[in-house]
């Protein structure tokens, strides 16, 4: 399971406390989702349980099946089964997105077999064509979110948080998205899902659980009626 225990995150530069005693316990096969107003502290989350350098955990714990990676680097977590997809994901010039998916698969021990790589690219609803451009490079908001689904689908992680995958996307990719979080779902992976709206949520399993973050701080959890409760009342609430 993934667990982060008594959770205490400031901005490294400046020391200024952006998380406060987050606790949250994630197992193979579940669903939870994170929600927020803006500013609250969700991308930090993820940032944190990556291992952005652009922040600092100053008490608590994050454990991955019992063992402490708090201070492992980013790639070192990526390796243990961590996957990460954000709001925005850089764009890397000069290298066409068949060589990175490539890289990435061989970084992991995986074969980077272009056959397969092919064929998960058309299953998330990209053409062969799409390998040959640069990663990320005028991609449209939905492209980005669909190659980012294509990386999860290809790396096959254990645990995974979603940063808003459903953000900015029209509703082909909305549901090329929903039917990847199914996929991984029902292989008994863990998610974390980062969300502002309840409109992927319809496309998902029922069970899940939910997050309010609000100031840094987890202020109420329950289940799907806790989303309803917020598109009525709003966070305030």
């Amino acid at each position: 399971m993934l667990k982060l225990e008594n959770l205490d995150v400031a901005i490294a530069e400046t020391g200024e406390i952006r998380l406060k005693n987050i606790n949250l316990t994630i197992k193979p096969g579940e669903l939870h989702v994170l929600m927020g107003p803006n500013g609250s502290g969700k991308s930090t989350l993820a940032n944190t349980i990556l291992g952005s350098e652009r922040y600092k955990i100053v008490r608590g714990k994050i454990l991955l099946d019992g063992e402490e990676i708090q201070n492992l680097p980013p790639e070192e977590r990526v390796k243990k089964g961590i996957f990460v997809s954000f709001q925005s994901p850089p764009e890397i010039s000069m290298v066409n997105y068949m060589r990175f998916l490539k890289s990435v698969l061989e970084a992991h021990g995986l074969d980077p077999d272009e056959k397969r790589i092919k064929g998960i690219l058309r299953k998330v609803g990209l053409d062969e064509e799409f390998l040959k451009r640069d990663v990320n490079k005028g991609f449209s908001g939905g492209e980005k979110k669909r190659a980012e689904m294509a990386q999860l689908l290809l790396l096959k992680p254990s645990y995974t948080v979603l940063d808003e995958p459903d953000s900015g996307v029209d509703v082909d990719s909305l549901k090329f998205i929903a039917g990847t979080i199914n996929e991984i779902l029902s292989r008994k992976a863990g998610v974390l899902l980062i969300t502002h709206s309840a409109r992927i949520l319809s496309q998902l399993p029922s069970n899940f659980m939910v997050h309010i973050l609000v100031d840094g701080e987890i202020r109420a959890t329950g289940g799907p009626e806790l989303v309803h409760r917020i598109e009525k009342e709003g966070f305030g609430s």
